[in-house]
């Protein structure tokens, strides 16, 4: 379990542990970000997910895409109900996004 500023972090520590599950799966940002849609597609690769020190007493998960990222401070972020397949994440303001395992052969 990773720790960070003196915190335990069970729920995000999971999808950090486990990444290898996830890297080379999908990114995808639900909401209508000018940014991404400026890039075309609201999809990408996912090639890293991180938990890093956010200031001196929080912790910010990031899951990290080819295009872009989508993340949040661990204390305003969570997991919600998504489709099946996908695990989808609500940040802040209430930013929607998800991410999909990569399809293994």
């Amino acid at each position: 379990m990773i720790k960070i500023n003196g915190k335990e972090y069970p729920l995000w520590s999971q999808f950090v542990e486990g990444k290898e599950k996830w890297i080379g799966g999908i990114l995808e940002d639900l909401d209508d970000d000018p940014i991404i849609i400026k890039h075309g597609d609201a999809k990408t690769e996912i090639i890293y997910i991180q938990l890093v020190a956010n200031g001196k007493e929080g912790a910010f998960f990031e899951v990290c895409g080819k295009d872009f990222n989508c993340g949040f401070a661990c204390e305003i972020g969570g997991v919600i109900p998504g489709d099946d397949g996908w695990t989808t994440f609500m940040g802040y303001q209430g930013h929607t996004w998800r991410i999909k395992k990569r399809e293994t052969k």
